[in-house]
């Protein structure tokens, strides 16, 4: 090839060209050759890769993000043997100095780009293929991809600045360590939310999918990512709420995956009754509320029975009889501390269907039959807009 060049210089020279444009000419035409023969080779790989493509298509069923990964990877080795073809070219059309430092050096940084660019891309090939995956799907692979792409960030900027100032990259890291402490205090954030996440992961303490409410912050939903920085929570009104990662570790808060993982979700409903409608019942009223519940056989021949202990016992009757409550769990029905407004009414049950909606319907209509109810044993429901002052 240099014999070529060197008779296109001496026709040149023939041609009455003075020398140093014959030289300049020469040059020019050898960074036209190269051009030409880097575009055929790039044309050349492309046409090979096409295979690639379609074989790595096949075996590992990427579908459509997966095509468009595959394609920008092979565009960039493309790019990368491109380039490297120029940068053993180059010295052939340039004499020594400073424009072909300065282009092989330029070379050689694209190179380092696209390869930082392509372990990128893998990595969320990667990501998107294991997060398919039922059982990786709600662990937090994410935070670990994050902290894998800035150490190839931060060894990718290392190696680029020792190419510009033509020293070896262990040299530089053996200086960088009076640079560690600004370092760790620019990615504090980053540093401290991936131990975070590696707590949570390791303890289980929260997974995506998992419903979790934070103290001291708006978070009342459904974890929807968990990133190396953030944890993004989707509200129940479909608002979206981004908390610290590292925040979780030293902010209490409620992972209800407990109860969804339960036999059921627990009822806690309260009414207090007026305690003037409270007395003893005479035979006549036990035979009238003896329709709607009777007392045990050793307790019927009490002459002390009270129309709020009948409704007591009508009231867990009607739970225990609920096929929507979990009998399996506790279920009673018990009296809190009174006060002036009353005696305190509790209904304490389980629902077996744990959904939000559904579960508010169970207590809704328990709460409506027990209420309804208080009349037919003569009670009545405390309500401090009906009371007055004596």
């Amino acid at each position: 090839m240099e014999k070529a060049f060197e008779f296109i210089k001496g026709i040149l020279v023939k041609v009455g060209l003075e020398q140093n444009t014959a030289n300049q000419w020469e040059q020019l035409i050898k960074l036209i050759v190269i051009i030409l023969i880097v575009a055929a080779a790039a044309g050349l790989l492309k046409l090979i890769f096409l295979f690639v493509k379609r074989a790595l298509l096949v075996r590992f069923n990427l579908g459509k993000n997966g095509s468009t990964h595959i394609e920008k990877i092979i565009s960039r080795i493309i790019a990368i043997a491109a380039l490297w073809l120029a940068f053993g070219l180059l010295p052939l059309a340039l004499l020594k100095g400073k424009v072909l430092t300065i282009l092989l050096k330029v070379c050689v940084i694209a190179i380092i780009i696209l390869i930082i660019n392509i372990i990128n891309i893998m990595l969320q090939t990667s990501y998107e293929v294991i997060n398919k995956k039922e059982k990786y799907r709600q662990q937090p692979i994410k935070g670990f991809m994050q902290i894998i792409q800035i150490a190839i960030y931060f060894i990718g900027f290392i190696v680029i600045v020792a190419t510009i100032i033509d020293k070896s990259p262990l040299v530089m890291l053996t200086g960088l360590g009076a640079f560690a402490a600004v370092l760790s205090f620019i990615f504090k954030d980053t540093i401290t939310g991936f131990i975070a996440g590696i707590q949570l992961s390791y303890n289980d303490m929260v997974k995506v999918g998992d419903w979790i409410t934070v103290n001291g912050t708006m978070a009342n939903g459904v974890v929807i990512d968990i990133s190396l920085i953030t944890v993004k929570i989707q509200n129940f009104d479909n608002t979206i709420v981004n908390v610290p990662t590292y925040s979780l570790m030293t902010t209490p808060f409620q992972n209800w995956r407990g109860m969804e993982e339960s036999a059921g979700r627990r009822i806690t409903l309260t009414f207090n009754i007026d305690t003037e409608s409270v007395k003893f019942c005479t035979p006549q009223e036990l035979e009238r509320f003896g329709e709607y519940v009777k007392l045990p056989a050793n307790e019927q021949s009490r002459n002390n029975i009270t129309n709020l202990e009948l409704y007591r016992f009508y009231l867990l009757k009607m739970l225990l009889a609920n096929p929507q409550i979990n009998t399996r769990l506790t279920i009673m029905v018990r009296y809190l501390q009174s006060g002036p407004d009353g005696i305190p009414l509790q209904l304490y049950c389980f629902s077996k269907d744990k959904n939000w909606v559904a579960y508010e319907g169970i207590q809704a209509a328990i709460l409506e039959q027990a209420i309804a109810f208080a009349n037919k044993f003569d009670l009545s429901i405390f309500q401090m807009a009906f009371k007055t002052t004596p």
